[in-house]
């Protein structure tokens, strides 16, 4: 019986002492163990105790290789006689393999536990691209009614038929030209010509014959002022007119006989009477007017010295002017007609494909193209900021970063959206700077405003410029810093200084940030 109640007291001892020790539960569970790339599940690290002693939790958690996309405050419940605290945490990751969370050690009284080591796979789906048949995709036809089609292509049409009735009216005028031939007549050849037309006049009235001595003596006035021999021919009155010869005679710069001069001054005579007098005058007398004008204007033009040589010399020059302005006019014409066809193909691209889009393609400036094309508009990270850039932000190749990036084709762009976890007493101006000069970036100059966005919150915004030694140029940039509890979100833009263009992609990039709800 002795025996019997020793033992019995050892083992209710034992099993005492076995109750205290196992009075303290630490364990982790997950929801899932397998998420596909990117996707979030369930940590949390659970404690039970029948006594109340204190917990002391980590400052920071770190899960490597996951990482935090959400982390809830502590939840204590109670459960009988036990104490149950919990703290639950959403993980990530986007590297596709298989991990571990590895063991978290917490303080509890004066003794150290661990949770259990927790395998995870992380997988993407599998896409299936050789059993199945693959098609080209099709461009998306929208229903419209039949008669737009016909619409649409009417003001084309229009605008085409416009510039061929143009190039049409163009080449007509251009061709006339081979038709044209020079022409020049010396003063002589137009005095005999016009003498020759006057005499088909008919005279049966004072006032035809008025008109015909009026005629007359233009004829033989026009011949004098275009020959050089009195320059204020038309304008001088018939008694000037004969002064101004005899005067002429006298100096030797015409050698004109007196019958000549005294003729021209009989038939001016004539004309004013016919003029002022109204005298009316037989045919005979018409006759011989006519008649000593014509031996006038022959008799002068032979008293002239070189006058054969000066009519020569003149009509050369007049024919270079002539070949000179021909071919002016066929330049005119040349121009005009690519002028016609370039705005006409301009005018029907910019009404098919639109302006901005049409002239960016004619420049081929990159940056115009990549201001107007069509953007991007996504969601990124786990806190939902919402972005327009002009392609999609990828993740960095780098498997330990999860920085979401963009680079523009020539590379003067670049766009960085990265997370990082806040920590007590941050600079976080001082890290940037930091991390600029790690990058080779120096002469940093830094401006800092806060930026308030569309949705109602605000951001710090740190911008400037700086030195690129990497390339030798130098840069301006753009930061904006999104506080979000304990962590910073860092949008971080790049682009070439004086550049208008790109500063209007960048304020396009801005202006789209909305934090999705």
């Amino acid at each position: 019986m002795v025996n019997f109640f020793l033992k019995t007291v050892i083992c209710l001892f034992v099993f005492q002492l076995s109750y205290s020790q196992d009075s303290m539960l630490v364990r982790s569970v997950v929801d899932t163990t397998s998420i596909k790339v990117g996707e979030q599940f369930s940590y949390k690290i659970i404690i039970e105790s029948d006594n109340f002693k204190e917990i002391n939790f980590p400052e920071t958690f770190n899960f490597s290789p996951f990482t935090i996309a959400d982390q809830f405050p502590t939840d204590t419940n109670y459960l009988k006689s036990k104490k149950i605290i919990s703290k639950k945490f959403n993980l990530t990751h986007f590297d596709e393999g298989s991990y571990s969370i590895s063991p978290l050690k917490l303080s509890i009284g004066k003794e150290i536990y661990k949770t259990e080591k927790i395998d995870i796979d992380v997988i993407t789906i599998k896409v299936d691209t050789v059993s199945k048949k693959f098609f080209d995709i099709k461009e998306i036809k929208f229903t419209d009614d039949p008669n737009s089609s016909i619409i649409k292509i009417i003001p084309p049409l229009a605008l085409f038929i416009l510039g061929c009735l143009v190039l049409f009216f163009i080449y007509r005028s251009y061709k006339n030209l081979k038709h044209i031939e020079f022409f020049f007549q010396t003063p002589f050849e137009k005095a005999v010509l016009s003498l020759q037309e006057i005499e088909k006049s008919k005279l049966d009235n004072q006032k035809d014959l008025k008109e015909f001595y009026t005629r007359l003596i233009e004829i033989v006035k026009r011949y004098f002022e275009d020959d050089s021999i009195d320059a204020n021919a038309m304008e001088s009155t018939s008694n000037q007119l004969i002064n101004k010869l005899k005067l002429l005679k006298t100096s030797k710069k015409i050698n004109l006989s007196d019958n000549t001069i005294n003729s021209l001054a009989e038939v001016l005579g004539n004309s004013d009477l016919v003029k002022f007098a109204r005298l009316e005058m037989d045919q005979n007398t018409i006759t011989s007017d006519q008649i000593k004008i014509k031996e006038i204007i022959s008799s002068t033009k032979k008293s002239i010295p070189n006058n054969e040589e000066r009519d020569n010399e003149k009509r050369k020059e007049e024919e270079l002017k002539f070949q000179k302005k021909l071919k002016n006019k066929k330049i005119r014409y040349i121009v005009s007609s690519a002028l016609t066809v370039i705005l006409t193909i301009l005018a029907i691209v910019i009404f098919l494909f639109g302006a901005p889009k049409s002239i960016d393609s004619i420049t081929f400036n990159s940056d115009k193209k990549l201001l107007n094309q069509d953007w991007v508009e996504s969601v990124y990270t786990e806190f939902n900021l919402r972005l327009q850039t002009p392609d999609a932000l990828v993740r960095s190749s780098d498997s330990l970063s999860n920085d979401l990036n963009y680079i523009s084709k020539n590379g003067s762009i670049s766009i960085s959206l990265y997370v990082k976890t806040k920590t007590e007493n941050q600079d976080v101006l001082n890290d940037l700077l930091e991390d600029f000069q790690r990058r080779n970036f120096k002469n940093i100059i830094t401006k800092e405003e806060q930026l308030e966005l569309g949705d109602g919150n605000k951001a710090n915004k740190i911008f400037g410029s700086f030195n690129d030694n990497n390339i030798n140029a130098k840069k301006n940039y753009n930061v904006i810093i999104f506080d979000l509890n304990k962590n910073l979100l860092f949008l971080e833009m790049i682009f070439e200084i004086e550049n208008n263009i790109q500063s209007q992609i960048i304020d396009k990039v801005l202006n789209s940030i909305k934090f999705e709800k």
